[in-house]
């Protein structure tokens, strides 16, 4: 009888794990762009590089840096890709990524832990813009047994999917959108290749 107890609480656990919700978001914040800190006259190109670096202990930071790429990509593609108006890219945490989309009299908040996300390059689906895409696009899918992508409509949760879809306005932002997702979700998870 123990024997089953064990194996059910064991069964429970596994599969509580498999259906778990991405984490809650502790203190989001906008990854903003790019900014350049200038170096003082005759510095070498060492030191404008170590001024402009962040921590590489600093997941956080890391993962910021990476998605700034992707705010300004979202920048550029305001206004001229149907239903994407003013965005911001936030990270938590808890290595929450939030899109938050403000069109029209609605708030599009797409939710996906870094962690959750397949890095491999060779899994990501690209989305030609022809057939009837006027705008070029890409999908990431989640790691399979890992939270899913969560959408949602002026903070209601309106579905899930295991996949996160972006359209953008030219093929240059799709690349630069994608290489900054999955550096984002690498120095998430621990995986980004060390520098020596």
């Amino acid at each position: 009888m123990l024997k089953i107890s064990l194996i059910l609480v064991l069964f429970s656990g596994i599969l509580f794990s498999c259906n778990r919700e991405n984490p809650d978001v502790v203190n989001a914040q906008a990854v903003g762009e790019k900014k350049h800190i200038p170096v003082a006259e005759g510095s070498t190109k060492s030191d404008e590089l170590k001024a402009n670096s962040v921590d590489e202990g600093n997941t956080k930071a890391v993962a910021t840096r990476a998605l700034q790429s992707l705010q300004e990509a979202y920048k550029r593609a305001a206004g001229k890709v149907p239903n994407i108006g003013e965005v911001t890219i936030l990270v938590d945490d808890n290595m929450n990524l939030l899109i938050e989309n403000k069109s029209g009299s609605s708030t599009i908040t797409t939710q996906v832990n870094l962690t959750s996300i397949d890095t491999d390059f060779k899994k990501i689906e690209i989305i030609p813009n022809r057939d009837g895409n006027e705008f070029p696009g890409f999908k990431i899918k989640t790691l399979s047994g890992k939270p899913k992508v969560a959408i949602l409509k002026n903070g209601t949760k309106e579905k899930e999917m295991d996949y996160l879809e972006i359209f953008m306005s030219s093929r240059e932002d799709i690349h630069k959108s994608m290489t900054s997702i999955t550096l984002a979700a690498q120095a998430a998870q621990g995986s980004l290749p060390q520098s020596n």
